[in-house]
């Protein structure tokens, strides 16, 4: 992913606070379908609209795809999912975490283009990987307001 400016105003989640998704999971595929629909839940009802909550959700799509996939196919590890408000300027920030060491595929194919895609659906997209694992962490500014007529 391209170096961009972190998120700032990363938002501290409160435990409880049904304005924040916090789950971990073991880096399985059966944690895809759970955490794309607990994502498709969340941007319903913080009330987004259509085309930043799809973005959202397939971009979180993508980075959960990536854990199980790259960092934890032949070991057990977790995935981490953290969404909310951003702490500033409204908006929405995203965090996806694995303890997995990231191993890239032999022959990527047609296939690749998610680190990308996570770049470009964000207003700012920041990778860390570490031998602790990797983190993505997503930010989108509030949404425009409404034309009025």
């Amino acid at each position: 992913m391209p170096e961009g400016p972190s998120c700032r105003c990363w938002p501290e989640p409160r435990d409880g606070d049904p304005a924040w998704v916090r789950e971990k999971l073991a880096a399985e595929p059966a944690a895809l379908r759970t955490l794309r629909g607990r994502m498709r839940s969340w941007v319903v009802t913080a009330e987004l609209g259509d085309d930043l909550a799809e973005s959202i959700v397939l971009v979180v799509d993508e980075a959960v795809t990536n854990a199980v996939e790259h960092a934890c196919p032949d070991r057990e590890c977790h995935v981490e999912l953290v969404a909310g408000p951003r702490a500033c300027g409204g908006g929405v920030a995203v965090l996806v975490a694995d303890d997995g060491a990231w191993l890239p595929p032999g022959d990527p194919g047609y296939r690749g283009r998610g680190v990308t895609l996570m770049a470009q659906l964000a207003d700012r997209a920041s990778l860390e990987a570490t031998d602790q694992g990797t983190t993505v962490r997503l930010c989108w500014g509030a949404p425009a307001p409404a034309p009025t007529d």
